[in-house]
């Protein structure tokens, strides 16, 4: 998240006159109008907001994909007269990751067949991390 809208919930006075014909005179209205940002949808879209409040320095390491196999042994394999080779492994894909990253994943995009090509590489709107995943499998051969 933008710093910038960490408090979101605290209502807020926006300086400058209201647009009541009194704004090029002597005496102009001051705005007394509270605004709460977490109810308005465009208070951080017009412009408020910077590309720097979205910039981090980050570090992180993930294990994507590790794979553990075993072959069974040939004399195992010789007592029947079916199989003559087999394995089985089992592979996990993104098992850890370490990061100070303050979102959910450092590897975001947003850039993608959701948002019909329109998004930004790289930006973090909300885009949730790569689940975990294990496969068990094994491999025979007649």
């Amino acid at each position: 998240m933008s710093k910038r809208t960490l408090n979101r919930e605290t209502p807020v006075v926006i300086n400058g006159v209201l647009n009541d014909g009194l704004q090029n005179t002597t005496n102009p209205t001051r705005n007394t109008i509270t605004v709460y940002p977490y109810y308005r949808s465009d208070y951080f879209t017009t412009g408020t907001v910077s590309e720097s409040d979205f910039i981090e320095t980050v570090n992180w390491m993930r294990l994507r994909d590790a794979t553990l196999s075993y072959n069974f042994p040939k004399t195992l394999l010789k007592r029947q007269k079916i199989i003559s080779n087999a394995s089985v492994f089992v592979t996990g894909t993104d098992l850890f990751m370490i990061t100070n990253y303050s979102g959910a994943d450092p590897s975001v995009n947003t850039n993608t067949a959701f948002s019909r090509g329109f998004g930004g590489s790289g930006i973090d709107y909300g885009s949730i991390s790569t689940p975990r995943g294990i496969n068990v499998g094994c491999k025979v051969q007649f």
